[in-house]
């Protein structure tokens, strides 16, 4: 019989090597789509229409757009492998150098947005599950449905337009004002809302899980058993229902880590939020194809990351699933 950590080891090399096969295909794939997208690359960095060709046939050799595509994929994934995703004209600077400055900006924002999701979307949930079939229930199902059914663009434009312009309680964007670039209070007030934003969609969606998590559990014979030794409803619910309630909680959160941290466009736009949403925004505009495809390398690998700890963390909470 195989021993646990042999079977984790097992597990562990089986999905990081379909990881990489995987980001493979995907930086192949952006790559090619990136290439064969209307335009050319070289007018949009030259910045002005009727550029000097000899201008333009630099621009192209600097690129390697000038070169066949496999050979310019090849090339690219060679470059990858090293550890180097290219240069970024638009930024003056690295891809990775340009990522990596921004990503404490998407750290700060994904951790207030799971945070508060996770705090919301556990409180209400049990609270449903608690009084399930009442009007309690009734009410916090129809919120979260309305909730997870909202526009995040338009949620955030609305919350902009009652706390940042009607009532000017919170700023509406940035990061930080100008006359106070270093005060945490200040970068508290700039993150209420996007982050708010941000939330309510994990949040509404966490409240569905936890109830239906909650309510299954009970309905166990270890929850039976606890009442008849007289435990209260409280204890019963906290002590006994909700720790094994928390095993599809854990793995939803983990699941969206990576999708948070990249999947921020239209919030970070909405709010100017300096993290690597908004500069996925600005690299899509201006075209910046080794910035783009750095952006969706990064991503993808985030989010290969955060599949592969939901799968570790959902084993390790429930004894009878096995790493294979």
């Amino acid at each position: 019989m195989e021993s646990p950590r042999g079977s984790f080891a097992v597990f562990l090399v089986r999905r990081l090597i379909s990881g990489v096969l995987l980001l493979v295909a995907v930086a192949t794939a952006t790559f090619v789509l990136i290439s064969l997208a209307p335009g050319d690359t070289a007018q949009v960095f030259a910045g002005q229409a009727g550029a000097d060709p000899e201008y333009l046939e630099l621009i192209r050799e600097r690129l390697q757009l000038d070169r066949p595509l496999p050979y310019q994929v090849g090339s690219y994934l060679e470059s990858v492998a090293q550890g180097d995703l290219g240069f970024s004209l638009i930024q003056g600077r690295p891809v990775r150098d340009a990522i990596f400055s921004r990503l404490p900006a998407s750290l700060l924002l994904a951790g207030a947005a799971l945070v508060l999701s996770a705090f919301l979307g556990i409180t209400f949930g049990v609270i449903a599950a608690a009084r399930r079939g009442g009007a309690l229930d009734a009410s916090i199902s129809v919120f979260s449905l309305v909730a997870y059914s909202l526009p995040v663009f338009w949620l955030g434009q609305l919350l902009v337009a009652l706390f940042a312009v009607r009532l000017r309680w919170l700023p509406a964007g940035g990061m930080r004002s100008a006359d106070d670039p270093g005060g945490i209070v200040d970068l508290v007030r700039h993150l209420v809302l996007p982050a708010t934003t941000f939330s309510l969609l994990l949040a509404a969606l966490l409240v569905r899980v936890t109830r239906t998590a909650t309510a299954e559990a009970l309905g166990e014979d270890y929850v039976t058993t606890a009442r008849a030794k007289g435990a209260s409803e409280r204890r019963v619910l906290l002590s006994h229902a909700l720790p094994n309630a928390l095993r599809p909680v854990v793995t939803v959160l983990t699941g969206y880590l990576g999708i948070i941290l990249t999947g921020a466009v239209l919030v970070e736009t909405v709010f100017v939020w300096p993290g690597l949403g908004r500069l996925l925004y600005d690299s899509v505009l201006s075209r910046d194809t080794p910035m783009l495809a750095g952006l969706l390398l990064f991503s993808a690998t985030l989010v290969l990351l955060a599949n592969l700890l939901a799968d570790v963390i959902y084993r390790v909470l429930d004894p009878k699933t096995r790493f294979r």
